[in-house]
């Protein structure tokens, strides 16, 4: 596989499923991988991604990426996704809880819109091997990618391995929203995606500016004036959420009930505020990264950081300040480069980086990856390397604490 793409970062790893973000060695463009985790059964894995590749292909719509290539090498089946995508919704979730602001409410709501108008699309699209529509059933973070520009992308039609295990039972770790018909075995339905995808809507809430009339509502702080409002909030637990599978009215009834919301409530859909949003997340900027100064390169091997790590400068010469997490990952590092010791174990990284905290294990996993990932992509791609069972710098690496750098990163 490694023969066709480089620079492969994780972007979520699971026991069944692993999806990485990598470059094609033909031209350098990026795509996104999917391949066996590290206790899946490999022929399960095959055939789960062969049903990815073929329900996406029936799809059409540019929230839903082509698979372009679905291979195999050694025993490790593959598959690729033509998108850009570096993060998931999972982690973007996490780094709406480490920032100080809060979505504006038309970003999000157009986020949320853009997802219900792809699964109407998939809803709409029979395949020919059931002759029945396309459905997702069920709904998580880790079914939208997003790319560093912050465009997002729906994933895991036909099989959906975002929050499945490689038998398709469902995987206990992973935070699932669905309608109550499916949890007792019932099938999926166009109506039942919508309650799913509102379900996960209402899980963000808490990251959303709730500033405007919709969030006095909803506090109980409402009278006479608002009486139709309330009315159309009601609509939806009443009517969809609460309701049998029988008794539901369609999503064009829901969707005109939302646009009714928005008109009442004076609101408008921003789906570039919101891209723009993630893109600052995935840049770092909630978390304190800044690019201070682009300087001459270093050194090929030089690392320059400045006291506790508040700022670094990989090869490139860029300095760059760090935010909390990534000085702390930084130091340990550093330190047991200097001090000689052995590669540092993920456990190792996860309590320099979280200290104290105790998440499970795929949560924590999840962590060091996209830090290290993060620290690569600032410019250290060359000196931090897999080794053994931890990651450790390069043996090549040299440190400079800032003494040899004049007035590097200060401001």
């Amino acid at each position: 596989m490694w023969d066709r793409y480089v620079d492969p970062l994780p972007i979520r790893s699971r026991d069944a499923f692993q999806v990485l973000s990598a470059r094609r060695v033909e031209d350098g463009s990026p795509c996104v991988l999917v391949t066996a985790g590290p206790a899946a059964d490999p022929a399960r894995v095959a055939d789960a991604l062969d049903e990815v590749a073929r329900v996406h292909a029936l799809l059409d719509h540019p929230l839903i990426p082509r698979v372009v290539h679905r291979g195999e090498e050694q025993g490790h089946p593959f598959l690729e996704l033509d998108c850009a995508a570096r993060a998931d919704g999972t982690e973007i979730v996490r780094l709406l809880s480490d920032s100080p602001g809060s979505l504006a409410y038309g970003g999000a709501d157009a986020f949320i819109a853009s997802l219900r108008e792809a699964l109407q699309h998939a809803h709409q699209t029979i395949d020919p091997a059931t002759g029945a529509a396309i459905h997702l059933g069920r709904m998580s973070g880790g079914n939208v990618l997003f790319d560093a520009a912050g465009r997002w992308y729906l994933v895991g039609f036909g099989r959906n391995f975002p929050l499945e295990k490689d038998d398709g039972t469902l995987d206990g770790t992973v935070p699932i929203y669905q309608a109550t018909e499916l949890q007792t075995g019932g099938r999926p339905t166009p109506a039942g995606d919508y309650v799913a995808l509102v379900l996960w809507m209402r899980s963000l809430i808490r990251h959303v500016d709730m500033s405007n009339v919709l969030g006095r509502i909803i506090r109980g702080e409402w009278g006479p004036q608002d009486a139709e409002l309330v009315e159309c909030l009601r609509w939806l637990d009443a009517r969809m959420i609460s309701q049998p599978p029988q008794l539901r009215p369609s999503i064009a009834d829901a969707v005109a009930v939302a646009d009714r919301i928005r008109e009442i409530a004076g609101l408008e859909l921003d789906p570039d505020g919101f891209a723009a949003h993630v893109a600052s997340l995935l840049a770092g900027r909630a978390e304190g990264e800044e690019v201070v100064e682009a300087r001459q390169p270093v050194a090929a091997r030089t690392l320059v950081i400045g006291p506790d790590a508040a700022w670094m400068a990989g090869p490139d010469g860029t300095s760059v300040r760090l935010g909390r997490t990534l000085r702390r990952v930084l130091m340990a590092l550093v330190d047991r480069h200097e001090a000689g010791g052995p590669a540092l174990t993920m456990w190792d990284l996860l309590e320099a980086g979280w200290p104290g905290e105790r998440p499970l294990l795929e949560a924590g996993s999840n962590r060091v990856y996209v830090s290290l990932s993060r620290l690569r992509q600032l410019g250290l791609r060359d000196l931090i390397e897999r080794h053994e069972d931890g990651y450790r710098l390069t043996p090549t690496t040299c440190i400079d604490r800032g003494t040899a750098s004049g007035d590097y990163g200060r401001r």
